[in-house]
């Protein structure tokens, strides 16, 4: 229809009016334009809404996960110091990184408290509580859906970004070090306490354990070693738990309107 209008004008050599009939053409397809730009941008917003709401459900999932690791570890170190205690040995009280301020360990010094003492009803399961660990593992559904379709545009905040990239950083250090030597001296004390019959399940009374102890060098060895360990492990989750908690906030404050 405008372009008859347009048409007519011409031959009516109506230059006012064509001016005019250009005008409106080129106004609808700017408001044209300018709609179908503000509809794409509120579905990348909300898309990007979506998308930091999941990856906070993720986080929320990560830090109940964080919480029971960290809880969990302080159960091992506890027991394990007890023990030893209870043997005549001395309790670990600190540990002292070669290297000072090392990435994730501060300034590179780990105190540890003295150990509480075991109820009377779990003493028959001490050997349980030193040598039974928790791993915990990232839920990173969301995060690693978007990585993996390349979509990290969604998220307009490049901080924000990187802020996750860093935490994922975090979680693969806590992995790897894990499947490299955490795990790996559990079964290694848990294949010794076997030499003398024991057993993580297996309801043990205390003073045989104390007594193992006392008549194995190698056992304790590689008891203290595995506690050793599990303080680093438990100073990791804790700088993970960390990162977890600022992200959550950082994401809170993207998503409320």
């Amino acid at each position: 229809m405008i372009l008859r209008r347009i048409t007519k004008h011409v031959k009516d050599q109506n230059w006012f009016a064509v001016a005019l009939d250009f005008v409106i053409v080129v106004v609808g397809i700017l408001i044209a334009f300018q709609i179908t730009n503000w509809s794409e941008r509120r579905g990348d917003a909300i898309q990007e809404r979506e998308t930091l709401i999941a990856i906070l459900e993720d986080l929320s999932a990560d830090r109940s996960t964080l919480k029971s690791g960290l809880e969990i570890a302080q159960v091992n170190i506890n027991a394990s110091n007890y023990a030893l205690t209870k043997a005549g040995f001395d309790r670990v009280e600190r540990l002292v990184l070669p290297v000072a301020s090392l990435n994730n360990f501060g300034d590179g010094e780990m105190k540890i408290p003295m150990p509480q003492a075991i109820p009377e009803v779990q003493k028959p399961q001490l050997w349980k509580l030193i040598t039974i660990h928790y791993y915990p593992l990232q839920n990173d559904a969301a995060w690693s859906s978007l990585v993996a379709a390349g979509n990290l545009n969604i998220i307009k905040n490049a901080d924000l970004v990187r802020d996750l990239q860093r935490y994922t950083s975090l979680w693969s250090s806590v992995k790897n070090t894990t499947d490299t030597t955490h795990r790996s001296l559990r079964n290694q004390t848990v294949f010794v306490g076997q030499e003398f019959g024991l057993s993580p399940f297996s309801h043990i009374q205390e003073e045989v354990l104390i007594a193992d102890l006392q008549e194995s060098p190698k056992l304790v060895s590689a008891m203290r070693t595995l506690l050793e360990f599990t303080v680093l492990h438990q100073r990791q989750i804790e700088n993970v738990d960390k990162a977890a908690s600022a992200l959550i906030e950082q994401i809170e404050g993207e998503t409320n309107p």
